[in-house]
């Protein structure tokens, strides 16, 4: 197990400082910090407690433990579960339900707090999370589009929501391929 993992203080919150260098290289927007930012990783309820989960995970662990295993116990305890969190074809996700669309919204939420938690915990994500990540994103992105453009209805935060996921994805990418800025 990789020796410099990093936690958060309870009572300082999210800082660059409790961040390890890979993350704080790469997540330089003052939103990756923020716990009450509902368009940041950690900022929305479920980022923030799936933080929290992912820290004791990572302190509790044996050795070889990966973050998918984690996600699937977090969610099946949760009760969510249910294949939703592999699609990204509007199609199929269009004949889901309400319910079952807020259930993979918010799983979608937990599974970015997840890849961003491992690279600010340890600076590096296992490779089925960021598989898992590049999905939510694009599910995440599905919504806010849609919800812009609604006729009855228009979410008129869907702009700053959209931009948002595009810091987001771009940092999280450059975080994998380690791409100079």
């Amino acid at each position: 197990m990789d020796a410099a993992l990093y936690f958060d203080d309870f009572e300082e919150g999210i800082t660059r400082e409790t961040s390890h260098p890979v993350f704080t290289g790469y997540a330089t927007a003052d939103f990756f910090y923020s716990q009450g930012d509902d368009f940041s990783p950690f900022g929305n309820d479920t980022g923030n407690d799936t933080l929290r989960f992912l820290e004791d995970w990572y302190q509790e662990r044996r050795a070889g433990e990966k973050a998918a295993t984690f996600l699937r116990k977090m969610v099946d305890e949760w009760g969510f579960g249910g294949p939703y969190v592999l699609i990204t074809d509007p199609a199929k996700f269009e004949s889901i339900n309400w319910d079952e669309k807020y259930l993979t919204d918010t799983v979608d939420q937990a599974i970015i707090s997840i890849a961003f938690g491992q690279f600010k915990i340890a600076g590096k994500a296992d490779k089925a999370i960021i598989s898992l990540a590049a999905h939510a994103f694009q599910r995440q992105r599905y919504l806010a589009e849609k919800a812009k453009i609604h006729p009855t209805n228009p979410w008129n935060l869907a702009d700053e929501y959209l931009a948002r996921l595009s810091i987001m994805e771009c940092s999280l990418d450059a975080m994998v391929n380690k791409k100079a800025r």
